[in-house]
C-alpha cells in the first residue's frame, strides 16, 4: 500500500534545511555557536508557550467564576421577589391551612403552613443566618398583626392605621434587607410621616 506524501510537512523540513545551510553559507550564523542559538530560541518557545497556558487557564477559571456569580445573583433576585409576592398572598388570606386541601389548584400557590415553611427554606438558602432570622421576626410580627386586623369590625379605622403602619415598617424592612443582600448597599430611611399620610387618606 503506497502512503500518501505530505507535501506540507516535507516543504517546511526542506525549507528549514535550505534556510540553516544559508545561513551558515553566509555566515549569518556561525556553525559554532549555532546549537545554543537553535536550544535558546527553543527554550524560549517553551517558556512562552507555558506563560500562555498559565494566563489562559486563569483567564477562563475568572470568568468561570464571574458566571457562577451572575448566576447566584439572578437566582437571589428571583428568589427575593417570589418571595415578596407570596409574603403579600399569605397576609391577604383569610386563614392559612394547616395541611395540604383538594381545592388547590396551582402549585406555586401559598396555600397553607407547608408552603410558607418551603418558601422560608428557599430564603434561608439564599440569604445569611443574621438576615434570615430578622426576617423571621418581621414576618411573625405581620402574620400576628394580620390575624389581628381580620378579627376586628371594618370601622375600627385606629385599629386598621396600626395594622398599616406595622406592614409598612416591617415590610419595608424585610425589603431593605434583601436589598442589601442583592447589592450591599443599604436602603435609605423611609419616610415614615409620608407613608402614613399616604395610609390616612386612604380610609
Amino acid at each position: 500500500m503506497i502512503k500518501k506524501v505530505n507535501w506540507s510537512r516535507v516543504g517546511i523540513i526542506s525549507f528549514t534545511i535550505v534556510f540553516l545551510i544559508t545561513a551558515v553559507t553566509f555566515e549569518i550564523f556561525e556553525l559554532a555557536s549555532l546549537p545554543g542559538q537553535f536550544f535558546g530560541t527553543l527554550l524560549g518557545v517553551v517558556i512562552t508557550a507555558i506563560i500562555t497556558v498559565l494566563l489562559l487557564q486563569g483567564q477562563t477559571k475568572s470568568e468561570e467564576t464571574r458566571e457562577r456569580h451572575i448566576m447566584v445573583f439572578e437566582k437571589k433576585q428571583e428568589v427575593y421577589f417570589e418571595f415578596l409576592n407570596k409574603l403579600n398572598t399569605i397576609l391577604q388570606k383569610d386563614s392559612l391551612a394547616l395541611h395540604l386541601t383538594k381545592d388547590k389548584v396551582r402549585e406555586n400557590e401559598v396555600h397553607n403552613l407547608h408552603d410558607l415553611l418551603f418558601e422560608f427554606g428557599y430564603l434561608q438558602m439564599h440569604t445569611s443566618a443574621e438576615t434570615f432570622e430578622k426576617i423571621l421576626d418581621y414576618v411573625g410580627n405581620l402574620m400576628q398583626e394580620s390575624k389581628m386586623v381580620k378579627s376586628i369590625d371594618e370601622n375600627a379605622i385606629r385599629d386598621l392605621e396600626k395594622y398599616y403602619s406595622v406592614l409598612t415598617t416591617d415590610f419595608f424592612a424585610i425589603v431593605s434587607l434583601l436589598k442589601y443582600e442583592l447589592y450591599k448597599e443599604s436602603s435609605s430611611n423611609m419616610s415614615k410621616e409620608k407613608i402614613d399620610r399616604i395610609i390616612k387618606l386612604s380610609f
